[in-house]
């Protein structure tokens, strides 16, 4: 089923994750005092990459790694562009110190005080600038929900490198169906835009970085399609290596975040 085929009802109940929970609040409040507890115990330095006063990333050194070894987890918030913020995502740090990596949780800005266009730019201006001092084979670009649709961007962009790998969460990379929801009450694409900002139609520009495609079992089936449809049109392309697709029993496009401070998801884009 496309998404043509809904009803304005339908299609605005698929475009929301919170849908399919009983009670979002539950899953933010968990990012944000998590979050904050992480600030508290582990050092976060907050870096400015560019003038505007959104753009800032927070970045945790794993000081228990030698400078050899020097590998570093990017991760991009969701909110559908609309909410939530890099402090957000600190709440994974601890787990991805486990596993060895540095942490960084880039910040930009919302809907609609900026364009989608800006918060495209922010994003691939914040890894720019993590890549001053990080080799990009030792990058692992993590995005969820719209966090997705920005890292998604960059890697479709023909100048970014390839990146030791890539984690697309229950992301959205089709924009059209966003034309016909309230959330473009914020977002405010027109159809040309929406095109353009749509990382589905050119996956053929982007270099080789290995990538996984990731969403929970309790997910609205318009995300599991956009899933399904990005990694079958990164696949397609003659130089990239499959996309790995898994779905999480039980899991939902909030709770999903817990998995990625598994080795084994981590590990995932290049297994």
């Amino acid at each position: 089923m496309t998404w043509q085929r809904y009803n304005a009802t339908d299609l605005e109940r698929e475009y929301t994750p919170a849908s399919r929970v009983e009670n979002i609040q539950i899953f933010l409040d968990e990012y944000a005092t998590s979050g904050a507890r992480s600030r508290q115990t582990i050092s976060h330095t907050k870096l400015q990459y560019s003038q505007h006063n959104d753009a800032w990333l927070w970045l945790a050194l794993n000081t228990k790694t030698k400078e050899s070894n020097k590998k570093l987890i990017v991760f991009v918030h969701g909110g559908f562009w609309r909410r939530l913020s890099a402090d957000d995502g600190t709440f994974l740090t601890p787990g991805w110190h486990e596993l060895g990596f540095s942490a960084a949780s880039i910040n930009y800005s919302l809907c609609p005080n900026e364009p989608l266009q800006t918060l495209v730019e922010q994003t691939s201006q914040a890894i720019d600038y993590l890549l001053q001092s990080y080799e990009p084979q030792n990058i692992t670009l993590i995005g969820h929900s719209a966090g997705a649709h920005l890292v998604a961007m960059k890697l479709c962009n023909s100048k970014s490198p390839k990146f030791g790998g890539a984690i697309m969460v229950s992301g959205i990379f089709d924009l059209e169906p966003i034309l016909n929801t309230s959330v473009n009450d914020a977002v405010r694409l027109n159809e040309q835009s929406a095109r353009g900002l749509s990382p589905v139609h050119f996956v053929a520009t982007a270099p080789d970085t290995p990538m996984a495609i990731i969403w929970g079992e309790n997910e609205t089936d318009e995300f599991k399609r956009q899933s399904h449809e990005f990694a079958a049109a990164w696949s397609a392309i003659a130089n990239h290596a499959p996309a790995k697709q898994k779905e999480f029993k039980s899991r939902n496009h909030f709770d999903i975040l817990h998995e990625l401070i598994s080795q084994d998801v981590i590990d995932s884009p290049g297994a």
